[in-house]
């Protein structure tokens, strides 16, 4: 391990004591199993306890010479939190300090000679004394001395493999980021054709070793076209230790592309390739490119899911409407969505076997319900492209995904969801809406443990997306977590200042914390923002909770009046009337969000 403290040294706090040594963690003289990267963040802060360590301080001396995105470095504090629960006053062991670290605030002792651990009470029933009586009459047993010996170390053999990895453990999961790929063409409408096969690069790589290569989604890698920022600076942003750069050129039926490898600690090329091909063979390019960055990483090919998609020519036509559709998507409008699903239904016209259409098309009706278009109305269209999808290309993890999205909030199928997410999470874990994806379900079935841990994960493949964000806040909001709410909350408004969501979850966040000048504060920031009905009715709801009856009342009058031209989640409308006390109006807006079946 590279954290290592003042030798023969016990830190002690509360009924914890840590025990430098034998890098064990000991509550009531009992061992606590912690993942090694948890305890030696915990040895860093327990050492500097009283202090403020600045993250940059933790994750070089917890990840020396590994590049690690700072969300990694907050998800090993929240799992020392969820295992250390409360000092004795009733604080949190481990303060954030916002912007700059944490501190570690509980009084620290420290012994000069760690003591051995009891042994735990059913082998304290059994411990064989030093000399074991012998029956008048008998001769003692020549293996009486070995058998005792085992008694007494086999239990701490036990514990030591428990504690200590081996000396050549497996390797880890590495972790890629695909940056958006360079238009060489010079024109800038052919944009759409590089950043197309950037993410369908990721979506290959995601796919291709999903249990030993990690790929960042296009989501959080889009904001580095045309940056400035050098490898350095964005691996460590994503927390990856690899980067792909590459430039495509589209010229009549032919296309040109160039890929590099780079690894980032070091910023060295581990691999670089041109490729000049038929347009028709873009995909087997693709896997081409994916194979040679495993071989360069060492990674064993087989057995690789591949997905039939990936494997055959493409209609050109049909492949141009995609990506036109993709790069739509992207936009994120009420109108790109709607132009994306006219180029999703024109490419599967021209090429109907092609499952990724299918499960485009059925991303973009789904898109469309968040914000545009009622769930009855879009949602049975959503079913039958993903369904489609699933039947053309059983191995093709977002066709999973969106099957999954249908099964959970439109059907409200549990079995069928988890099914359909599992499946996605087995073909390409990096997917990140297939990590909120489950943990929607988790979350909708009370298991709030296990969905935050698979936020955690989502925010490992896509730690800079707004959207992937907020879609977690409303888990923080069903888990009633709400310190942790804010926090989140937070560190979104830090990744995108202007987005108005974030501002209204804070603020009910707050109002359910009992805390009425920072509801105040946050929701004057919502209000600023705000750019959908989802945003005034949540901050309708923060303000009628501390009183503020006259201006939630105006902002729901607002969301409703948008209703007339766009959707308007009906749950959301509900809990706003609830909080002002009309419970007819409350139940009213249930039964329409019930026959909408609002997400």
């Amino acid at each position: 391990m590279s954290v290592r403290l003042k030798s023969k040294h016990l830190y002690g706090f509360g009924p914890y004591r840590l025990d430098a040594l034998e890098r064990v963690l000991l509550r009531d003289g009992q061992p606590i199993s912690l993942p090694p990267k948890d305890l030696e963040t915990l040895f860093v802060l327990v050492e500097r306890a009283g202090h403020i360590v600045e993250k940059e301080e933790l994750l070089e001396k917890v990840w020396p010479g590994v590049f690690i995105e700072e969300g990694n470095l907050a998800r090993h504090i929240f799992n020392l939190r969820q295992v250390l629960g409360d000092t004795p006053d009733g604080r949190k062991y481990i303060e954030t300090i916002p912007k700059r670290g944490y501190r570690f605030v509980a009084a620290v002792h420290e012994d000069s000679e760690p003591a051995a651990p009891p042994l735990p009470a059913q082998q304290a029933s059994h411990h064989v004394p030093s000399t074991v009586p012998v029956p008048p009459g008998q001769k003692r047993s020549p293996w009486v001395w070995p058998l005792a010996l085992l008694v007494l170390i086999l239990p701490a053999i036990l514990i030591a493999r428990h504690f200590w990895p081996p000396q050549n453990p497996s390797p880890q999961k590495a972790m890629l980021a695909v940056l958006p790929f360079v238009n060489l063409s010079g024109d800038a409408h052919e944009d759409y054709f590089a950043d197309g096969l950037t993410e369908e690069m990721i979506a290959q790589l995601g796919q291709l070793q999903p249990a030993q290569l990690g790929v960042i989604a296009r989501t959080s890698t889009v904001r580095y076209k045309d940056t400035k920022e050098t490898a350095a600076q964005i691996a460590r942003e994503l927390g990856v230790g690899y980067l792909l750069e590459g430039s495509v050129r589209r010229g009549g039926d032919r296309v040109r592309v160039t890929a590099q490898l780079i690894q980032a600690a070091e910023q060295t090329h581990l691999w670089a390739e041109t490729y000049e091909r038929p347009l028709t063979d873009v995909l087997g390019i693709q896997r081409e490119i994916a194979e040679k960055i495993t071989h360069s990483l060492s990674i064993q090919l087989l057995p690789a899911v591949t997905s039939s998609s990936t494997t055959q020519h493409v209609n050109l036509e049909s492949h141009d409407k995609y990506l036109l559709g993709l790069h739509e998507l992207g936009q994120g409008t009420r109108d790109s969505e709607n132009k994306a699903i006219q180029y999703f239904q024109e490419a599967i016209a021209k090429d109907p076997k092609d499952a990724r259409l299918y499960a485009a098309l059925a991303g973009a009706y789904t898109a469309v319900v968040t914000y545009y278009s009622s769930p009855a109305e879009v949602m049975p269209r959503a079913r039958q492209a993903a369904l489609r999808a699933v039947e053309l290309d059983p191995n093709l993890g977002s066709a999973h995904v969106r099957l999954g999205y249908v099964r959970l909030f439109f059907d409200w199928d549990w079995p069928a969801a988890e099914k359909e997410y599992r499946r996605a999470l087995e073909i390409n874990p990096s997917l990140p809406e297939a990590q909120l994806g489950y943990a929607n379900y988790l979350a909708t079935l009370g298991r709030f443990d296990e969905a935050i841990s698979r936020v955690q994960k989502a925010y490992l493949f896509d730690p800079l997306a707004l959207e992937s964000r907020n879609d977690a806040l409303w888990i923080y909001l069903f888990s009633g977590r709400m310190p942790e709410m804010v926090e989140q909350c937070r560190k979104t408004i830090e990744l995108e200042p202007d987005a108005g969501l974030p501002h209204a979850m804070l603020a009910l966040a707050h109002a359910q914390m009992g805390q009425r000048a920072e509801t105040l504060r946050a929701a004057e920031s919502a209000i600023r923002l705000a750019n959908s009905p989802s945003v005034l009715t949540t901050t309708a709801s923060a303000l009628a909770r501390v009183g503020q009856g006259t201006e939630a009342r105006q902002l729901l009058g607002k969301a409703l009046e948008q209703a007339k031209e766009r959707y308007v989640c009906r749950f959301l409308v509900a809990r706003a009337y609830l909080e002002l006390g009309e419970t007819e109006k409350a139940v009213e807006s249930l039964e329409q969000g019930f026959l909408q079946r609002s997400t």
